[in-house]
């Protein structure tokens, strides 16, 4: 006989002997042997039966309704073993395992509402119980509901702490589906509630993401102050005051690191921001001559270096370091263009095109370069090789608004444009402000050419509209004045040249002409 048949056996024989084959309870039970028995052979019909007889004996047996559970479970009728849980729930309110079990039921038949529902009944139950919370955070994850699953993911957090990961997730989460401000609300009322370095580390990754440089800052002093200072927070503190243009506390917190013989890359660049912008151009020397030695093969120590130099007006050393860095990055465009620059604005015209065409050999369609050795040779008088460059520019590039109106301008202020080249220049400069219309540099070169062809009430229109955008720029109020004069308004014209001078108050010419007209 099997072992299993004849333990049941056993297990009959006592319960008639207990109940004496008479009460409802034993033969309950004893219906419910026969069932596990049926179970055993494989014949869920039958044990059906006697579970279904068990359970009208004895309907309050949770032992009963898990049997009849499990056997509709397995048979894939759902609904069927649903009842039966509901059944057990009511009995055992407390019963997690059953809950949970009816939970993923409801999940299989596609009924996520009512799984939810369940669990928030367990939750009543057993508060911060993980199973059920990840359970939860599993459905609302299928339904996409972002807003509820991270508040999930926040109640798993505060019933265990310890779980550094999940705060990781919830800011994932956040930015993956645009719900950061409710992480930024959730870590806030957790850093209430504990003092994990990563809330606040991921709190001013957000405000920094928003641009909320002072709380950004204000979170990593409670952070170094909470957890202890290291070079690394001063460095994300002086990129946050970097970024809040706050450059004296930048160099405060950075300079004794670099003092220590600190030289990342990240402190020397924030240092050269920081002197540059402050003027204060001996330490911006200094800093770049750290950089340029201790990262001799990288470009930006030559760069940095070359133009503190100019900053002081030391353009010979400038030069000298330029002319250094050329053969050791022969594909560095900046270091011939900033050369050519240099002995352009010099006067020393032959140099400045040996390092424009340098430039130009290294990257070929620089328009930067091109338009900067047209006008070269506009102030060459080479007018020949000034129209030849700047109408290939035009014709390789319709849309280059900036060389339509480059070369519109310098038509204009031509002493022998003629009337053609006048209305060619015009119809530059109309191109140009179709593609920038509210540009005011581009309306003034159209006002000037109207004022060049005597049309001066369309010029005065174009400049008036040019200064509603830009009022402050003395070249374009110049214009205005002399546009008065030639409409014989004398008064008027003075008024606009003194708000020249107390732009530019050492401009001669503009006192030449106030000097003029009282005569």
């Amino acid at each position: 006989m099997d072992s299993k048949i004849k333990r049941y056996l056993i297990i009959i024989g006592c319960i008639q002997v207990i109940y004496g084959g008479t009460s409802k309870q034993g033969e309950a039970y004893e219906y419910f042997l026969k069932g596990e028995y049926e179970i055993l052979q494989n014949n869920f019909r039958q044990a059906e039966k006697h579970y279904t007889k068990a359970l009208s004996l004895s309907p309050d047996s949770p032992t009963i309704l898990r049997s009849l559970v499990d056997l509709k479970s397995y048979q894939g009728e759902y609904e069927d073993a649903i009842q039966y849980l509901e059944k057990i729930l009511e009995l055992e309110p407390d019963n997690k395992d059953s809950g949970l079990n009816l939970y993923q039921l409801h999940v299989q038949s596609g009924n996520l509402v009512k799984a939810e529902r369940v669990l928030d009944t367990l939750l009543i139950h057993f508060p911060g119980d993980q199973d059920i919370l990840f359970a939860r955070a599993n459905t609302e994850y299928s339904e996409q509901d972002w807003s509820k699953l991270l508040l999930t993911y926040q109640a798993i957090y505060l019933a265990d702490p310890t779980q550094t990961e999940i705060l990781i997730k919830i800011y994932e989460i956040g930015i993956a589906t645009g719900n950061l401000k409710l992480v930024q609300d959730i870590l806030l009322e957790l850093k209430v509630i504990t003092d994990d370095s990563v809330i606040m580390e991921l709190l001013i990754e957000i405000s920094s993401s928003y641009g909320d440089y002072p709380s950004a800052i204000k979170l990593t002093r409670e952070l170094i102050e909470k957890h202890g200072s290291t070079d690394d927070l001063k460095i994300s503190l002086s990129e946050l005051n970097l970024r809040a243009e706050h450059f004296d506390e930048v160099i405060a917190t950075l300079k004794p690191i670099y003092e220590t013989g600190n030289y990342s890359l990240s402190i020397l660049r924030m240092l050269l921001i920081a002197y540059s912008t402050l003027g204060q151009v001996e330490e911006e020397i200094k800093i770049s001559q750290t950089l340029l030695n201790e990262y001799p093969d990288l470009s930006v120590g030559y760069e940095a270096l070359s133009f503190a130099y100019l900053q002081s007006g030391s353009n010979e050393k400038a030069v000298e370091i330029l002319l250094r860095a050329l053969p050791k990055f022969p594909d560095e465009v900046n270091f011939p263009y900033t050369l050519a620059t240099i002995f352009n604005n010099s006067g020393d015209f032959q140099k400045a095109e040996k390092y424009y065409h340098n430039s130009l050999t290294i990257q070929p369609d620089l328009v930067s370069v091109k338009h900067a050795l047209a006008i070269m040779y506009e102030d060459m008088q080479d007018i020949t090789r000034s129209d030849s460059l700047f109408l290939n520019m035009i014709q390789q590039d319709e849309n280059d608004a900036v060389g339509h109106n480059d070369y519109a301008y310098i038509l204009s202020e031509r002493e022998q444009s003629s009337v053609d080249d006048l209305n060619f220049a015009l119809e530059l400069a109309e191109n140009a402000i179709s593609i920038e219309p509210d540009n005011a540099a581009f309306l003034d070169t159209i006002g000037w050419i109207y004022f060049k062809l005597g049309t001066y009430r369309k010029a005065k229109e174009f400049i008036e509209k040019s200064l509603s955008i830009n009022d402050n720029n003395p070249v374009i109020l110049e214009h205005l004045g002399d546009i008065y004069l030639k409409l014989n308004k004398s008064a008027e014209a003075v008024n606009i040249y003194e708000k020249v001078l107390q732009i530019d108050s050492e401009n001669q010419l503009i006192k030449d002409k106030i000097n003029k007209i009282n005569e």
